[in-house]
Parts: C-alpha cells; sequence; structure tokens
C-alpha cells in the first residue's frame, strides 16, 4: 500500500469520525443514556484507521469491548451502531 496524499486525507477523515462518534458516546454515557458501559476509543483512532484500510470489502474484523472505531472505519452504519449501544432492535 502506498501512502498518497489521498490515502493519508482518509486516514484523517476516518480518524476524525471515529472520534466525534466516541465523544458522544462518552456524553451521552455520562447522561446516562447509553445501555450498560461504554469503553473509550480516545487515541486510538489510528489503530482502526489504518488495520481496516488494509483489508477488503469481504473482510472480517472482530472487536471486544472498544470495537466501534473498527466498524467505523470498516464502514459501518454510524446511525446503526448508536443503535446497538442504546439497545434497540435496529443496531447490530
Amino acid at each position: 500500500m502506498k501512502l498518497t496524499a489521498d490515502l493519508l486525507e482518509s486516514f484523517y477523515t476516518t480518524m476524525v469520525r471515529i472520534r466525534r462518534f466516541d465523544e458522544k458516546v462518552v456524553e451521552l454515557f455520562n447522561a446516562g443514556l447509553v445501555k450498560g458501559t461504554a469503553h473509550s476509543y480516545v487515541g486510538q483512532e489510528a489503530v482502526a484507521a489504518g488495520a481496516c484500510a488494509a483489508l477488503r470489502e469481504d473482510d472480517y474484523i472482530v472487536g471486544n469491548h472498544r470495537g466501534h472505531g473498527h466498524c467505523i472505519a470498516k464502514g459501518a452504519s454510524v446511525d446503526r451502531l448508536l443503535a446497538e449501544l442504546f439497545g434497540r432492535e435496529t443496531g447490530f
């Protein structure tokens, strides 16, 4: 994989998307709106952006208690991911 300007911009965009989602999740968790617990991904956004950029569309990822960064980097719907955190049927 060659690190072109477009690819680096894509990494940055993905990292910002993950960070903004995570900041919102922490805000919602602190307000008591998230079911269960929330494990912050802040500071680890580059891990997901870089790892998932190397995956093919038909590759799978498996996360544990901080899997939302990888899901977002792989292109998952943030609406469905948020619904999952809220314990809604429309989540994953």
